[in-house]
């Protein structure tokens, strides 16, 4: 049993050293996601802007909201990732 246990580890930990990002890839990533809001949210208001988006034209309005949406949620999900993974085994 014992040999067994000894083999999972070794299995894991080349496992988890093969599937493990290095700190610069992931600063890399975390860049590139912060652009994608930042973008997206430079989409949004020009969206505002060029269509003059008022509670009064209910097509333009939903859609600047689920985008406005949209954003919240990529944004939560980038950044929750990025938390995690920064205190995880999956880093160098």
């Amino acid at each position: 049993m014992t040999n067994y246990r000894i083999m999972m580890e070794k299995w894991r930990d080349w496992r988890l050293d093969e599937e493990a990002a290095s700190k610069s890839d992931i600063n890399k990533m975390e860049k590139t996601a912060n652009d994608i809001i930042k973008q997206m949210k430079k989409l949004n208001e020009m969206f505002k802007k060029n269509h003059k988006v008022s509670t009064r034209d209910t097509q333009l309005y939903s859609t600047l909201k689920d985008w406005e949406s949209l954003t919240r949620k990529v944004s939560m999900e980038y950044g929750g990732w990025f938390d995690f993974i920064k205190d995880s085994e999956y880093i160098k």
